[in-house]
């Protein structure tokens, strides 16, 4: 007699296996920083994460749960979506945000990279790696990636404040 196979159980939140790849990305880092040094750790890491932010973007685009940008709102509502769907705990998903133009201003005050480095004792040297980030999203929407990070709570600010600038890039 044949059975059909059950159905293994999964985590009760996806939260769950963000919060276990974002560990994964942290343990990761730091065994680069021992092994080649925090200038070469950065590199790779920001390398890795602008490519890893691109693809995650092209693949809301194809399945349709984002759509290209015609304004910094609308820009801005993709990067809500972008990080709905890598962080967890809704991280930067309600942080607010202030529209100037073809500017937006958003202001974070929590960043689970920054806290575990702050824990780890690993900060000195980290480069951090939201402008990577933005790049991979803004480079897989064809936008030239304008953004500036002014306060940064890796840098000892208290928080993180980062203007970004709606410009479709050249076509080629």
């Amino acid at each position: 007699m044949i059975t059909e196979p059950m159905k293994p159980p999964e985590f009760s939140s996806r939260d769950s296996l963000k919060k276990l790849w974002w560990l994964h990305d942290s343990f990761w880092h730091a065994s680069l920083v021992r092994e080649l040094g925090p200038a070469e750790a950065n590199r790779l890491n920001l390398e890795v994460s602008e490519k890893l932010f691109r693809m995650m973007t092209v693949s809301l685009l194809r399945e349709k749960v984002i759509r290209r940008p015609r304004s910094i709102q609308d820009l801005m509502g993709v990067f809500r979506t972008v990080w709905k769907n890598a962080f967890f705990d809704e991280l930067y998903v309600d942080e607010p945000i202030r529209y100037r133009g073809k500017t937006a201003t958003w202001i974070g005050t929590r960043c689970h990279a920054y806290d575990s480095l702050r824990k780890a004792g690993m900060l000195e040297g980290y480069d951090c790696g939201c402008r990577a980030l933005r790049n991979g999203v803004m480079k897989a929407l064809r936008l030239e990636p304008l953004h500036e990070i002014r306060e940064s709570l890796v840098r000892g600010d208290g928080r993180c404040v980062i203007d970004v600038t709606y410009k479709p890039a050249r076509p080629f």
